[in-house]
């Protein structure tokens, strides 16, 4: 994913920068990142990044899958959704909001 991709994605949906900084710590580390590794990278309170990813997940931006950690613990990792599902989410969203638009004719 590029650069690109993720301020097409933050001006679409009207995003912040937490989020595109989460965003690009997740593209740089391709096999995903738990709440306390995206703390440590992008340097945010632990709840800004529970909140951020929150949202990010409710866009269907993000998605998750629970880890069993070392000392047996569960947690949540974190990954971007594929390059083609945030285009074709992308896509959805903006053809709603010309919707709306027309429907102010």
């Amino acid at each position: 994913m590029t650069d690109r991709l993720i301020n097409i994605m933050v001006s679409t949906f009207d995003l912040t920068r937490t989020d595109a900084e989460i965003l690009q710590a997740l593209i740089q580390q391709k096999s995903g990142m738990l709440i306390s590794d995206l703390v440590e990278t992008i340097k945010r309170s632990e709840r800004t990044i529970r909140q951020r990813i929150s949202t990010l997940l409710d866009q269907g931006i993000l998605q998750k899958e629970i880890e069993v950690l070392k000392n047996k613990r569960l947690a949540y990792r974190y990954n971007i959704k594929s390059k083609e599902k945030l285009i074709a989410k992308a896509k959805k969203h903006l053809l709603n909001k010309v919707g709306e638009l027309n429907e102010l004719d």
